[in-house]
């Protein structure tokens, strides 16, 4: 992999950052509408190494915002995203679970360098919590539903957990109003929190649940103690 690759973005994470992004490995939660972007943005930024989870199958109603998937055929969205990451680094080692992660199968995060949420529901976003802290992986967390979303950046002994964060938030009920151009927006913000991670940079979301309301461009920061 030629450095020319990178040339525009060594200038932000230094040689040494570039080299530990392209030597990391990222665990992926969700290969939905955040999930696609943020293994693209990864991808193209150098991660070689991925492992993907995600129990289903594309159905019509993601194509509005889950631009790998072009069919409907039964093909598990893990496999198709590993093509497609594939075609955009040949390089690119990918491990794939067609399955939820849970607390007995969690052990496939356990190499890695981060673990991305890219899910939907808190019970999974729970799960993840826990396997970041049993494991000391740091975690990355996202939530994009109507116009709003929030990032936060979670590291076992350094900050409180995502639980400890937004575990008493309840699922919402029924189907998640999305719009795509929103979904790429906060999957934009997760990818380059996990960019930063792994390349050493210190980020103001660490510690903190960042929420962005795009109908009026607003954004604010908790901090957690």
């Amino acid at each position: 992999m030629t450095e020319e690759r990178y040339l525009r973005q060594i200038p932000v994470f230094g040689e040494e950052g570039q080299r530990r992004i392209m030597d990391a490995v990222v665990g992926i939660a969700g290969c939905g509408g955040l999930g696609v972007n943020v293994v693209t943005q990864l991808a193209v930024a150098g991660v070689s190494r991925f492992i993907l989870c995600d129990p289903q199958i594309p159905d019509e109603t993601n194509l509005n915002r889950q631009f790998v998937y072009h069919s409907l055929e039964s093909v598990p969205k893990v496999d198709t995203l590993s093509e497609w990451v594939s075609s955009l680094n040949p390089y690119a080692r990918i491990e794939t679970h067609h399955e939820s992660v849970t607390l007995e199968n969690g052990s496939m995060f356990s190499g890695c360098d981060v673990i991305v949420d890219c899910l939907d529901n808190m019970e999974g976003r729970m799960v993840l919590s826990d396997l970041s802290e049993s494991h000391g992986i740091p975690l990355v967390h996202a939530g994009v539903q109507d116009t709003f979303g929030q990032v936060a950046v979670c590291i076992p002994g350094r900050t409180p957990s995502l639980r400890g964060m937004i575990g008493t938030l309840p699922n919402r009920e029924g189907t998640i109003p999305s719009v795509g151009a929103a979904v790429s927006v906060i999957a934009g913000m997760e990818a380059m929190e996990v960019l930063k991670l792994l390349a050493g940079m210190e980020s103001d979301a660490v510690g903190s649940l960042v929420t962005l309301d795009m109908s009026s461009w607003t954004m604010e920061s908790l901090r957690f103690s």
